[in-house]
Formats: C-alpha cells, structure tokens, sequence
C-alpha cells in the first residue's frame, strides 16, 4: 500500500467464501490481510449429515473464526437462499419449495419470506441474495424457470417486492437478482455467456419492471447477471458494463444502494476475472462488491484482485476519488446491517414454517416447470 491508496478501504470490495466447514489457518491468514466485506456460505460450509446442534456449533465457530480474521466489527453474512434446490442448510432449517410454487400469491411470499428471514437471522446471516426478479418467459431456460415467481411481469413485480419486504421485516437485507434480467436465455451462465437478444423496447416492458418497482420500494442490493445485451451494450457483459449499471441502472432506473457481481467462478465471467483487468473495468463500470465464490476461485483470488485493483489506484489507471467514494458507500451500508448472534430456532417456530411449507408444496398447481439443479451448491 503506497500514499495514492493509504486512505482508500481496499479490502471491502469483496466478498469471499470459506472452502469448508472450519476455517483453515491459511484462510485466516488471507482474511486478515485482505479485511474483505463479509463472507458468502455454501453448502460445503456446514456438515451436512451431523444433528442440528453438531452442525450448528461448527457453523457457529465458523462464523465466529472467519469474523475474528476480518476483524471488523460489522460484516455481511450472504448466502443464496430461494427454495427448492437453491438451499444451503441443513435439517431442520426448513427448505420451502420454489418461487414459481407459491409466487402468484403475493400474501404467500410474503410469509415465506418473513419465515425464511426468521431463520436466516438466527443463522447469523444479514443478507440473503433474493428475490430472483427474473421473468421465467423461455422455456429453454435450464437455470431460472421454477426459480422465478412466474411467467408473467405482474406476477413477478408484486411477488419480488413482497419476498424483499418479508426478508427486511425479519432483519435480513434483500438483493434482487439476476439484473437486467436472466429470464429469457437458453444458456446457463454458470457454465457459457448467455445472449438476451432483444430489444431495448422489449426489455424496458418486461425485463426491466420488477427491478424498477424493487427500486421504488427501495431495495438495498442488486446482483448482476454475466449475461451479454446487444441492445444495451454490444460489447461488455453486464457486470463489466458501464453502460448498463451506471448510464441504465443508476442513471435512468435511480437505483442508489449497492451493485454486486454474481459469483465470480461462474464461467460466465471467469475469463474476465482471471484476464488481470477485471477489478479496474468492473470499478469503472460502477460495480460495487466482488463475489469471489465458486468452485473456480478461492480467498486467494480475492487477495490477487486486490492487489491488482491497488496498483491501478497507484498507477492512475483508477481515479482515487472514485475507489474512495465507492468503498465508503459500502462501508455505509454495511454499518445499517444487523449483526446476529447464531442461535437455534425454536422448536415451536421450525414446527410451523414446516407445516406452511407442506400446505403451500400440496396446494400448488401442475407446473411444466423442467427445472435441474445446477450451479454452486
């Protein structure tokens, strides 16, 4: 760190992910010398197969250990949490069933969403990056379908604003995802760069609705997909994309809270991220916080960028002003989060959200949803 970066909170920009269920010293090591934002969990974080309070005191003394290393009194505790497949913890956190099962009755996300927040919070975790405000409009789609709320943009719009007020009602910190829209693709872009070819008009009367009523209701963080749109930029992927995040999201859509990468191993970027530029050319874009998860990357990763990024600070290749300002918004924010202490949910709590699951799962109606699995587990 020389002078031109003295001042300027390098490490906040990321988010990183422990590669198990306890803490490694090197990990420890990485955390305490890049001070990141927060952590994301994943599946391999927690011991899958132990009872509750087996895999809960782990947990907790990984969540406890990786705060010790970042060593900063707040910090963002992530984790991708929908339903369905897209559920990380183990029994008897209750795994609720997809979006598209309940998601055309505003009422119902709502109290999904509060019940999941409910648990989430006694896990620890401040941020959950939902609610998908993706329009499920392709039926190729091997990634999104029964994730979204539906087919439809009304169906989306009101259930993405009630599953983000449910999540803020219980203390956890909405981000909508995947922005400017993952709906329409026939590709996976965990595993190609997916192409949304329409055009501008189409995206503004459907892609674009959910996120601006998100907006409107004052959603805090927005993910972005690792989607190619011609229409809005011919040549940069959105998370790359100036463009689309600062001249679209912030300028025309008023978006004023964060803007994060989806994960960052996703093939659908990784190119980019291992190219040596991406650090600088998302900054410039107006990308918020990095996402260093996946199977493709580790806390290392996030070291190296870092590293990368101080040197186009000192080198004039990013203006001080900027990586300044930037990182202070996200000091800001991360100072509104609430800071959970891990505990178990009540017996009589779990009991409940277990019978809403079951009656919401036996109530919902035939859906050709064909939908597998894929991504970061």
């Amino acid at each position: 760190m020389n002078s031109r970066t003295a001042d300027i909170d390098l490490g906040i920009r990321f988010i990183v992910e422990p590669s198990g269920a306890r803490l490694t010293s090197d990990e420890a090591a990485s955390l305490r010398d890049l001070r990141p934002a927060g952590i994301m969990l994943r599946r391999r974080n927690l011991e899958q197969r132990s009872s509750y309070h087996a895999w809960l005191q782990t947990y907790s003394a990984l969540i406890a250990d990786c705060r010790d290393a970042i060593g900063r009194p707040s910090i963002i505790v992530s984790v991708d949490h929908e339903g369905g497949a897209v559920h990380r913890f183990p029994e008897p956190i209750t795994r609720f069933p997809f979006a598209a099962t309940y998601g055309s009755a505003p009422d119902a996300v709502l109290e999904v969403a509060i019940a999941m927040g409910e648990e989430l919070a006694a896990l620890g975790v401040n941020v959950s990056f939902s609610p998908v405000a993706d329009i499920h409009s392709n039926p190729k789609n091997p990634v999104i379908n029964e994730r979204a709320f539906g087919t439809t943009v009304t169906q989306v719009e009101s259930a993405a604003v009630a599953c983000a007020r449910g999540l803020r009602q219980s203390g956890v910190t909405p981000c909508a995802k995947h922005f400017p829209g993952h709906g329409d693709t026939s590709e996976d872009s965990h595993y190609a760069v997916p192409v949304v070819a329409h055009a501008r008009d189409v995206l503004e009367q459907r892609e674009l609705i959910p996120f601006r009523a998100l907006i409107a209701d004052g959603i805090e963080m927005i993910m972005t997909a690792h989607l190619m749109v011609p229409s809005l930029d011919p040549d940069n992927q959105v998370t790359i994309s100036k463009i689309i995040l600062t001249d679209i999201l912030r300028g025309e859509l008023g978006f004023k809270g964060i803007t994060i990468a989806d994960a960052l191993g996703m093939h659908g970027i990784h190119s980019v991220v291992t190219g040596g530029t991406f650090p600088v050319r998302a900054h410039r874009a107006g990308l918020d916080l990095f996402l260093v998860a996946g199977d493709t990357v580790s806390i290392a990763d996030a070291v190296r960028m870092r590293d990368e990024y101080a040197a186009a600070i000192s080198q004039g290749e990013v203006d001080q002003a900027s990586a300044r300002t930037t990182s202070q918004r996200i000091v800001q924010f991360i100072e509104t989060l609430p800071q959970p202490t891990v505990r178990e949910v009540e017996p009589e709590v779990l009991t409940r959200h277990a019978a809403l699951a079951q009656q919401l799962s036996e109530n919902a109606p035939w859906s050709s949803f064909k939908f597998k699995p894929v991504g970061f587990e």
